[in-house]
């Protein structure tokens, strides 16, 4: 084998790794710049399909957005506003062209990233309520349904309980339906079921199955009049 051939391929192989590595050590920059510019995706499809008055709306993060919402609940008129990696800085940033089309329910699920990348406690719940009273004041027939955070990891419960505390407290207060996803989902070990999830945050078939399951007393109010 000729020399130069060894020595591109040895080159080739380090440049490889040394892309890596550099990957590997820069990683949350990555994931940063990829949840950035799928917000910024998500967003342009929802403005250019916007909703319709009378449509039921999933607001949440990557849980949510996994979700084939018109699939699983196909007697409804419900779209899908989930935006993977988003927080409750995210959706309140984007919610005013959701509460502007006068929904007749959004069904709310977020707060898991706050957990991880979000801001201090204080704000994340500010952010929380402060999502709450705009759907309120800009669309006050709309109905509201708070869903608590999922279990995750183990090493989680206490803060995710904590979160499901707060959200379920700042509901009552303000009359808003709360939807205990939680317990349901919940392990014995204080973790995310097995077989409800592929990686301890995100669901599988069978974890979008006990949701809907756990969300269709709800629903039932919302089914499509057919003439």
């Amino acid at each position: 084998m000729k020399k130069w051939i060894v020595f591109f391929s040895i080159a080739l192989n380090l440049l490889i790794v040394v892309l890596a590595l550099g990957a590997w050590f820069n990683r949350d920059v990555f994931i940063s710049a990829f949840v950035e510019q799928l917000y910024i995706a998500r967003v342009s499809f929802f403005d250019s399909y916007p909703l319709e008055a009378g449509d039921v709306v999933m607001l949440g993060d990557s849980i949510t957005h996994g979700g084939e919402w018109t699939e699983i609940f196909p007697a409804h008129n419900v779209k899908n506003r989930g935006i993977g990696g988003d927080t409750t800085a995210g959706v309140l940033k984007r919610l005013d062209p959701i509460v502007a089309r006068k929904p007749a329910a959004i069904f709310l699920k977020i707060g898991t990233n706050d957990l991880t990348h979000g801001p201090e406690r204080d704000v994340s719940y500010q952010q929380y309520r402060e999502i709450l009273n705009t759907i309120r004041s800009e669309s006050p027939a709309t109905d509201i349904y708070v869903q608590s955070v999922l279990p995750r990891k183990a090493e989680f419960r206490e803060e995710v309980e904590a979160y499901n505390r707060e959200i379920r407290e700042m509901a009552n207060e303000l009359g808003i339906t709360y939807i205990n996803l939680y317990p349901s989902f919940l392990a014995p070990d204080g973790s995310i079921r097995d077989e409800l999830t592929y990686d301890e945050i995100h669901l599988t078939g069978q974890g979008y199955q006990l949701w809907q399951s756990l969300l269709t007393p709800a629903m039932a109010g919302y089914r499509i009049q057919l003439p």
